[in-house]
C-alpha cells in the first residue's frame, strides 16, 4: 500500500514538473518575443514597427527605402519565426505531456484515481488543442496572415494575431470567435499583435 502512494506522489510531482516547464517555456518566449505588447480588451494593440531614418539625412533616397525595406522584412521575419517557433515548441510540449499522461493512464500498478486523473488531463489537453486550432483557423480567416493561441491553465485564452494593428472591430471580432468556440468569458482573452 506504502508502495503505491510513493509512485502515486511520483507520478503527480512528474506532472506538475510538466506543466510547470511549458507554462515557463511559454511565458519565457512571449517576454523574450514581445515585450510590454498587453493591452485590454477592446484595445489594439502592437509591437512598435516604426522605421526611423535616423543618419540617412544627406543620403540618396534610394539608400533610404533600402534600408527601410530590409528592416521590414527583418521585422517581418522575425515574426513569422515567432509564429512557427511557437506552433512547433506548442506542440512538442503537449506531445509530450500527452505521452506521459498516457503512461500514466495505462500503468497498471497506479490507482484507479491517478489513472483518471491522467485521463481526464489528457483529454482537456486534446480538448485545448482542438479548440486552439479552430481558433486560429477562424482568426486567419478573418483576413489576417497568421495567428497564435494558447489556453492557459487558469481558463484564459493568449491569442497573437499577425498584422500591425487592430482596429476596435477586428478586435471583437476575434473575441466573438474566441467566446462560440472556448465558450469562456470575455475577461478571460488577451490579445495581442505582431507584426
Amino acid at each position: 500500500m506504502m508502495v503505491f502512494k510513493r509512485k502515486q506522489i511520483v507520478i503527480l510531482a512528474l506532472i506538475l514538473m510538466i506543466v510547470v516547464a511549458g507554462y515557463l517555456q511559454y511565458s519565457y518566449r512571449q517576454g523574450s518575443n514581445s515585450a510590454n505588447t498587453e493591452g485590454k480588451l477592446g484595445e489594439a494593440v502592437y509591437v512598435d514597427n516604426e522605421i526611423e531614418n535616423t543618419g540617412l539625412a544627406g543620403t540618396d533616397q534610394e539608400t533610404g527605402d533600402s534600408v527601410a525595406a530590409q528592416k521590414n522584412v527583418s521585422a517581418s521575419k522575425m515574426a513569422n519565426d515567432f509564429f512557427a517557433e511557437s506552433k512547433m515548441d506548442k506542440e512538442t510540449s503537449r506531445s509530450k505531456s500527452s505521452e506521459s499522461l498516457k503512461a500514466i493512464a495505462d500503468d497498471i500498478n497506479a490507482s484507479t484515481e491517478t489513472r483518471d486523473e491522467a485521463n481526464n488531463k489528457l483529454m482537456a489537453i486534446t480538448g485545448n488543442a482542438d479548440k486552439e486550432m479552430r481558433i486560429e483557423a477562424l482568426i486567419n480567416k478573418l483576413g489576417f496572415a497568421d495567428s497564435f493561441v494558447l489556453f492557459a491553465d487558469d481558463g484564459s485564452v493568449d491569442i497573437v494575431v499577425k498584422t500591425p494593428s487592430l482596429s476596435t472591430s477586428q478586435t471583437a471580432q476575434i473575441t466573438d470567435v474566441v467566446t462560440r468556440q472556448a465558450k469562456i468569458s470575455v475577461d478571460g482573452i488577451h490579445i495581442k499583435t505582431m507584426f
